[in-house]
């Protein structure tokens, strides 16, 4: 951890992978690679057909101009194996020190560190941009994700149900939630 974040263009090595601020010529590949993950997990809010190149370019334009949100891409061999979001919830003031994060890996890079990896950078994020709390949602059955969640100290705060349909079930969601300053917290 102790990334500083203040910095324009992150880049942070991480074994084999270069964890690094997205850029506008990375549009092609993060779309290659968004669609890999969604044709080869159903742990995505996006069928393959639904992701575009066009919705991709207008997706990243969008997260560069807009304050207080962070957009990373793991690269491995030259080529994006993997994508962190983290941001705000929104600009209401009740609201401004929640943050909560995504993430996206292909399948052949899952299970080498890189979820936590990933997951510590939106933390350290988070606090360094002046989050109280910090979350993520995932499937129920999102196993590995929810085990990365608990070791960082993410805690099961609830469930919603019938939430994702993948081939017509209905799955359910879960929420977890972390405090980052827990003096800054009411019981």
């Amino acid at each position: 951890m102790g990334i500083d974040f203040q910095k324009l263009n992150l880049r942070v090595q991480f074994k084999d992978y270069i964890l690094r601020s997205v850029s506008l010529d990375d549009i092609e590949k993060v779309y290659l690679m968004r669609k890999k993950v969604a044709e080869e997990s159903d742990t995505i809010l996006s069928t393959p057909h639904e992701i575009t190149l066009e919705g991709m370019t207008n997706w990243i334009k969008n997260w560069l101009s807009m304050e207080s949100r962070l957009f990373l891409v793991a690269e491995y061999a030259h080529e994006i194996v993997g994508q962190l979001w983290v941001w705000f919830l929104d600009n209401k003031k009740k609201t401004a020190h929640v943050a909560e994060f995504g993430m996206e890996i292909v399948l052949e890079h899952r299970g080498k560190g890189l979820g936590s990896k990933l997951t510590e950078l939106a933390i350290d994020w988070a606090k360094s941009n002046g989050a109280i709390r910090i979350e993520a949602e995932t499937l129920e059955k999102n196993i590995p994700m929810r085990k990365i969640l608990e070791k960082y100290g993410f805690q099961l705060e609830g469930k919603k149900r019938c939430y994702i349909m993948n081939s017509n079930v209905y799955e359910n969601v879960v929420i977890y939630g972390k405090i980052l300053k827990e003096q800054e917290c009411k019981e």
